[in-house]
């Protein structure tokens, strides 16, 4: 039935049954079919005929070595040796001892030299350290990295050919095709395709990052398969009205936020250097609903870290680097090993093996509501569904024993909007009206994750938004857009109605004291039919938050790193928010200040200048009183684990890294304040500390549920033409106020060892996750850890993109790559299973993805990270960070103390507090 296998990676050891599934048993069947084991697939094949395996003289995780081979038959047209050019990822804690091979296994591949950063030294580190990249290869340097049966087809390498760092990847792997072409007696054909060369160019290979001689695929014609059209979006556009209303936040308030601002959402790209367009609306026409989710409640807590299955017990001989000598141990009880059983159900996402998956287009298809399709694998048969609750805008309320992700999918073939080619092309951002709304954390256990934790809060929230304002910041143009059913005259009358009263009561903004007869601009030609748009290209297409393509032309190099700073004009953290309220107070008034002393305005200045000037005198005298001893009238935050438990969560983190049992993982954790802030003058405060392109308002107002959001990461975005990008971010430093400290931070941030290393493990975790999902060949990488700096920290960000397969849906898509990688670790599943133990809470809507899903079949959600819910009367602000072998115990806990540091300067701000006064009274525990 098959020409060849291929064991892939993953966690654990070939000793754990539940790891390494039924491969032992194939590799000891003696079958005449060629196997390639990669990683642990290499391990499996050396215990499998009796050699051994120890723990590694030091992890290696997504860091690069150069290959020294013996000229075997799988290196055919690969350099050998130090300074060739072949250079591979290693992702392995253990190591096949060689010594211990059995004679019908020959060692065909080692280490050379030391491990470095995929990205190459600067030219002072490697005058500083001559040996680093180049040198002589010695025994000691020297680690087993591939092996060959002496009589069958049976082969393994320990490092990975098919990561983005792998020089001659695609080489070994049509080297791999030879040798199964040549075992079954075949012919080779004389030429192959171009798009899949026999032989790579010799250097730099693991560097084109678009895969050898490929790109990225044209995007698909921007159509709908499933029938006509049940929607057409009308619109109207206020060119240029921007900045003589206030700006985007003045307009903000002057429709939605005058009163309490319940069901109101706000996409907004507060740093508009690198997010060309917001969106915002309240409680709309008659298409609106407020969607919330529920999960089932979990059955029971997480297993016990270390309850592996009886047949896992080997012990593993000690060597090299001792994870006993960490400086804290982990929790008692919780053991060295973090082994799961899946015989216990666990499911597992489909890159990790699970027998049940099934690729996303082969799922049952959507059904309605209360329809449910008989479960016909056991993975389906062990799924129990959340409950739905729908409220329209008349205030009905339905609910339905339904997974959000099928309500999602059924409501996208249902609502589907015509895309006309002339009107697309006039409406230059994706979101014509949709969902707009947030996926929980905890909705990993309906993605190949556990359901561990119940959140407090809805795992998913959404409004159904078919009436909104859409702004261009480049531009200053105010969009407004109806959805409408075509052939109804009252919903287009409802429409056309409310685009009219909309328009005019934006103008009543621009002569407020003037009661001058309003102007109605006349709607679009196009506003009168239904839009079509062409196939056009992720980077053609405007895109909710642009920054990729907008600031690409502001970056700089040196020493081949890419930088693009968002910070600006401000100085340093503490006196940023003066310094941006002075600069935007012409566009963005400042009314939301808390008022500390009495400002009498200058009466002959512009009404907003006016306004400007006086919130700017308030500001001041607010921070001087409180700077001047006033004690805070407000509990202070306190972190839900000590920061002792936290930082025996990161040494049991690396332990389990030492094991072998992830690369990578995200610990996070959470500070709480048990009162509620007062939301939306915080979240006013936040997009002026902390401007982000990914930033969000939100108010769910049943739940009495607000979420203030100032993100710089994308999760996920869909394009027109089923175009998908990741943006993953892993790799922190802080800024400082001196400038040439903080540009030698940056430089410092793009060459440094570790942080590489986290950024190419998402990279590689988030170009498998959209390659199950897209066309084959499309998966690349057009930008690899780029440094972006924001107001307080500069970031290392990556950028992946990919064509997504006709016959896989949009929602499909989001599923398959839910939750973000840069927010577990890899591998996923695995990574999940220990935070799920060692967080001992849900994360909620932190960690998880915030933004619309449209109905014109485009999306982009974002990472829910610098964030603080408001909820059940109090506020917590989620904070955390990638745990890797590298990592130092106080370093993690001081990154994550800083990813927190905007949110709490932001809540003392918006309370007329010292900026640092939140921070300063953090309570750390025990």
């Amino acid at each position: 039935m098959y020409d060849n296998v291929v064991i892939s990676p993953g966690p654990g050891t070939p000793f754990c049954a539940s790891d390494i599934g039924v491969c032992t048993d194939l590799l000891k069947a003696n079958l005449q079919i060629p196997i390639l084991g990669v990683c642990m697939g290499m391990q499996a094949l050396a215990v499998a005929f009796g050699a051994s395996i120890q723990h590694a003289p030091e992890p290696i995780h997504g860091r690069v070595s150069q290959i020294q081979h013996n000229s075997h038959k799988l290196f055919k047209n690969i350099p050998s040796g130090v300074g060739s050019g072949f250079s591979v990822v290693r992702y392995h804690s253990l190591a096949v001892q060689e010594a211990s091979l059995p004679t019908c296994l020959q060692p065909i591949a080692w280490t050379c030299g030391r491990h470095q950063a995929l990205r190459p030294v600067t030219p002072q580190q490697e005058d500083a350290d001559p040996t680093r990249a180049h040198g002589n290869c010695h025994t000691a340097d020297q680690v087993l990295q591939g092996i060959a049966h002496t009589t069958l087809p049976y082969y393994g390498v320990q490092f990975h050919p098919e990561s983005i760092g792998t020089a001659f990847g695609f080489q070994l792997l049509q080297n791999f095709h030879d040798l199964t072409v040549e075992r079954h007696g075949l012919q080779l054909p004389d030429q192959l395709p171009k798009q899949l060369p026999k032989q790579l160019p010799e250097k730099s290979a693991g560097l084109l990052i678009g895969g050898p001689e490929r790109s990225a695929l044209p995007p698909s014609p921007w159509e709908h398969v499933g029938g006509a059209a049940s929607l057409a979006v009308r619109w109207q556009n206020l060119e240029g009205l921007l900045g003589d209303v206030g700006g985007t936040e003045g307009l903000f308030m002057h429709l939605h936020g005058q009163h309490c601002p319940q069901d109101t959402f706000w996409l907004d790209s507060s740093a508009s250097d690198r997010g060309r367009f917001s969106y915002f609306g309240g409680r709309g026409g008659p298409l609106w609903q407020r969607i919330s989710y529920k999960l089932p409640t979990p059955t029971g807590s997480p297993a016990p870290m270390g309850g592996r299955l009886p047949a896992c017990d080997q012990p593993l001989e000690s060597g090299g680097t001792d994870p006993s000598a960490h400086p804290y141990p982990p929790s008692a009880g919780l053991g060295s090993q973090f082994k799961r059983s899946r015989q216990a159900g666990m499911p597992q996402q489909p890159h990790e093996g699970s027998s049940c998956s099934q690729p996303p287009h082969s799922r049952a298809p959507s059904r309605p509501p209360g329809h449910h399709q008989h479960a016909s694998s056991p993975c389906q048969a062990e799924r129990q569904y959340g409950m739905l609750t729908v409220e329209d805008v008349s205030g009905n309320i339905t609910q339905h024993q339904l997974s959000v992700w099928d309500h999602l999918r059924h409501q996208l073939q249902v609502h589907w909007l015509d895309t006309h080619d002339e009107s697309a092309q006039q409406l230059p951002f994706d979101f014509w009206g949709g969902f707009v709304g947030y996926l929980g954390y905890e909705l990993k256990a309906e993605c190949g994750g556990d359901n561990a934790h119940e959140a407090a809060t809805p795992d998913a929230a959404m409004f159904l938004a078919d009436r909104l304002v859409a702004i261009d910041h480049h531009h200053k143009d105010i969009y407004l857009l109806a959805l409408a059913q075509p052939g109804s005259d009252s919903s287009e009358n409802a429409a056309q109605d409310w685009l009219h009263t909309t328009a005019a009561s934006i103008h009543s903004l621009l002569h407020p004291t003037l009661p001058t007869p309003l102007q109605h601009r006349p709607l679009s030609s196009q506003s009168q039919r239904s839009l079509m748009g062409s196939a056009s290209s992720l980077a053609d297409s405007s895109q909710t938050h642009q920054h990729m393509d907008t600031a690409s032309s502001g970056a700089m190099s040196e020493d081949n790193w890419s930088h693009i700073d968002q910070r600006g004009s401000f100085s340093s953290l503490d006196s940023c928010l003066p310094d941006y309220t002075a600069s935007a107070t012409a566009q963005e008034p400042t009314d939301w200040l808390p008022a500390a002393v009495a400002v009498i305005p200058d009466k002959q200045l512009p009404l907003h200048q006016r306004r400007g000037q006086q919130q700017q005198q308030q500001r001041q005298g607010s921070l001087q009183e409180s700077q001047h001893g006033k004690a805070s009238a407000h509990l202070p935050f306190k972190l839900a684990r000590s920061k002792q438990q936290y930082l025996r969560d990161i040494a049991a983190c690396q332990r389990a890294l030492h094991d072998g049992d992830s690369y990578e993982i995200c610990l996070t954790t959470a500070l709480v304040r048990p009162e509620a802030v007062d939301a939306l003058p915080l979240y006013r405060t936040l997009r002026k500390v902390n401007p982000a392109p990914y930033a969000a308002w939100m108010s769910f107002g049943a739940d009495d549920l607000q979420i203030c959001c100032s993100s710089p990461e994308r999760f996920l975005k869909g394009g027109r033409g089923g175009m998908l990008e990741a943006r993953p971010i892993k790799g922190t430093a802080p800024r400082s106020a001196d400038t040439e400290e903080d540009r030698a931070a940056a430089i410092a941030l793009a060459h440094s060892e570790k942080d590489q290393a986290e950024n190419l493990m998402i990279v590689d975790l988030l170009r498998n996750d959209l390659g199950r999902v897209c066309q084959v060949g499309s998966v690349h990488v057009p930008a690899l850890m780029e440094v972006e700096s924001f107001a307080t920290v500069h970031q290392l960000v990556s950028t992946i993109r990919g064509q997504r397969q006709s016959q896989v849906s949009l929602i499909d898509a989001i599923r398959a790559a839910f939750p973000g990688g840069s927010m577990t670790g890899a591998p996923k599943v695995r990574s999940m299973q220990i935070l799920d133990t060692l967080e001992q809470e849900a994360r909620g809507i932190y960690s998880g993805s915030l933004g619309f899903i449209g109905f014109n079949d485009t999306c982009d959600l974002n990472i829910v990270i610098r964030t603080a819910v408001v909820h059940g009367g109090q506020t917590r602000v989620g904070a955390g960070g990638a745990i890797v072998v590298q990592s130092d115990t106080q370093c993690e806990y001081d990154e994550m103390r800083l990813k927190a540091m905007a949110l709490l300067k932001a809540v003392s701000l918006s309370e007329g507090e010292g900026p640092l006064a939140a921070a300063e009274q953090v309570d750390v525990g025990d």
